[in-house]
């Protein structure tokens, strides 16, 4: 017969009030779909800030606040919500353990047949399997487990759902990551372990998860022989009560040898009274009232954790925009100085106006007046050609500044990534992902939209050829405007003398449209890192932690 250490439902259970004492909570008699009161609006409140909440800089323990964060969401879709919304949810125990330890035998042996495969080869369970009771499965057909599970159903006491899960330590990630995800679902947890793996880490840190959560626990000592029995037992009921557990109890199932077919029905009798004890109106209510009250005042701590990591990772955005400013200053000074040096007309657009303006050339009339009734005929008669001229120089002066602009944006962003680089590991992480991303086609899309943007913006007469006889329409005005403010001394003698808009002020604009363009180079990307971070989920986080507070009774 097995043997079974036992304790009395109240140290069992722990003494816990009615459930209806905790604020906001309904008791688990209440119909389907009773409202849960502020308790349901604030777990829900909170899942909704879990959504939208990113931590995308990799600081110092990111990985852990991202996986809690995750954590968190599964526990709250998983249990709490559906738990508040719908108290008369059956009790769901996930059976859960490490390889081997016998976890399927013993579900199939508590549901009196084969509802979930055991056998020699690992892992054997590799879908969850949840086992209910038919009056019970309409219940929990709209509960998120019932997507992650193969819902079967069995001779279990109403009220009661058993849930299968992967090995903790399961050679294959993808089931040992569900297992713990469904550690977030338990109302129960019943860890079943084996003399050779009673020891292990992974489960015992689950335990403490648990304990944190305040979820019930029985323990399972499987397959242990006669010989081993006294000794093992006595280590681990050691080792619960040093962990915390010294109330929980702890079921002894033999090792039955060889079997060819289910595990005996005596071997887990004590399992199912207890179980059956678990899943009764006065059990259930005692264990959802635990785990309810139990689970405010731990997610108000990690809720506080994501609301500090959130804040650092605020102050490090803030942190890599400053030094990314910092570092461009200098490059934005020396093109400014490039610029009003007369930097884009050198070379081509210079030797074209030169050869364009003089003698009877297309922009004879735009360089000199047009003095004469012949030089005033020939002025009309060039009109085109002197706009193809225009036209060609507005091309050089666009391809020089594509080749200034771009040299100072490309040296922007090496000297940025190489600040964000010394500044952390964080900055040093968002350096590499800026250069993975493609940067050289945004670089020339965001020059060519400056230049673009400051040539349109160039203010012209709605009719220049009649306030500026010899000029051709708004285009050709404006080419005028921005030959002179990019240094071409010809050109700004035109502008001055056919009273075009100030070259002056455009050159200015200039200066100040480009170094908008250095400063998008420098700081899109940690600016597009910053609007992951919402700027009100740190208020709202605050507001949640307040709240959980209340509902832990620690106001």
């Amino acid at each position: 017969m097995p043997r079974t250490v036992t304790t009395s439902p109240a140290r069992l259970f722990g003494a816990v009030a009615p459930l209806g004492h905790a604020e906001g909570v309904t008791t688990p008699s209440s119909a389907p779909g009773s409202a849960a009161g502020p308790a349901l609006d604030v777990a829900v409140a909170l899942r909704a800030q879990l959504g939208a909440l990113d931590f995308p800089l990799e600081l110092p323990g990111v990985e852990e606040i991202r996986t809690l964060r995750d954590r968190i969401t599964t526990q709250l879709d998983s249990h709490l919500v559906p738990r508040l919304r719908t108290a008369s949810l059956p009790t769901i125990v996930v059976v859960g353990g490490p390889t081997g330890a016998g976890k399927s035998t013993l579900v199939n042996a508590v549901s009196g047949t084969e509802v979930s495969p055991a056998g020699v080869v690992r892992p054997t369970t590799k879908k969850p399997v949840l086992v209910v009771n038919p009056a019970d499965r309409e219940l929990i057909a709209d509960h998120p487990v019932s997507g992650r599970a193969a819902v079967v159903e069995a001779d279990l006491p109403r009220g009661l759902a058993l849930l299968d899960a992967p090995d903790l330590d399961s050679v294959e990630v993808t089931n040992r990551e569900r297992a713990l995800e469904l550690v977030e679902v338990a109302d129960v947890w019943l860890f079943v372990t084996t003399a050779n793996r009673y020891g292990d880490a992974v489960p015992w840190a689950v335990l403490e998860q648990v304990k944190r959560r305040g979820v019930t626990v029985g323990v399972v000592l499987d397959r242990i022989g006669p010989e081993a029995l006294d000794t093992v037992r006595r280590d681990l009921l050691a080792r619960l009560a040093d962990a915390g557990f010294g109330s929980v109890p702890l079921f002894v199932v033999p090792d039955a040898g060889p079997l060819d077919g289910p595990l005996p029905k005596d071997q887990v009798v004590d399992v199912e009274r207890w179980l059956t004890l678990v899943a009764g109106r006065h059990g259930s209510h005692e264990v959802v009232a635990r785990t309810i009250r139990g689970v405010w005042s731990p997610l108000r701590e990690e809720t506080r954790r994501l609301l500090d990591a959130s804040v650092a990772q605020a102050e490090a955005a803030a942190d890599l925009s400053s030094a990314a400013r910092t570092v461009v200053e200098p490059v934005e000074a020396e093109l400014a100085e490039r610029l009003r040096s007369g930097i884009l007309t050198d070379g081509a657009p210079t030797s074209r106006w030169l050869a364009d303006a003089s003698g009877k050339g297309a922009l004879a009339a735009v360089a000199h007046p047009a003095d004469g009734f012949f030089a005033r005929r020939r002025a009309q008669r060039q009109a085109p050609e002197r706009a193809r001229a225009l036209a060609a120089l507005r091309g050089d002066l666009h391809r020089a500044f594509t080749d200034v602009a771009g040299a100072a944006s490309r040296t922007v962003a090496d000297v940025v990534e190489l600040a964000w680089t010394k500044h952390s590991t964080a900055g040093a992480a968002l350096a590499a992902e800026r250069r993975a991303g493609g940067v050289d086609e945004a670089r020339r899309a965001r020059v060519e939209e400056t230049w673009q943007a400051w040539l349109a913006s160039i203010p012209v007469p709605e009719n220049p050829a009649e306030a500026t006889p010899g000029l051709l329409g708004q285009e050709s005005a404006r080419t005028v405007v921005a030959l002179a403010a990019a240094g071409l001394a010809g050109a700004r003698a035109a502008a001055e003398r056919l009273g075009l808009p100030s070259w002056r002020d455009a050159l200015e604009d200039l200066v100040r449209a480009c170094r908008e363009c250095l400063e998008s180079e420098a700081l899109d990307h940690v600016d597009e890192v910053a609007r992951r971070l919402p700027g009100e989920s740190v208020t709202a986080l605050r507001l949640r932690i307040a709240e959980l507070r209340r509902l832990a009774g620690e106001d």
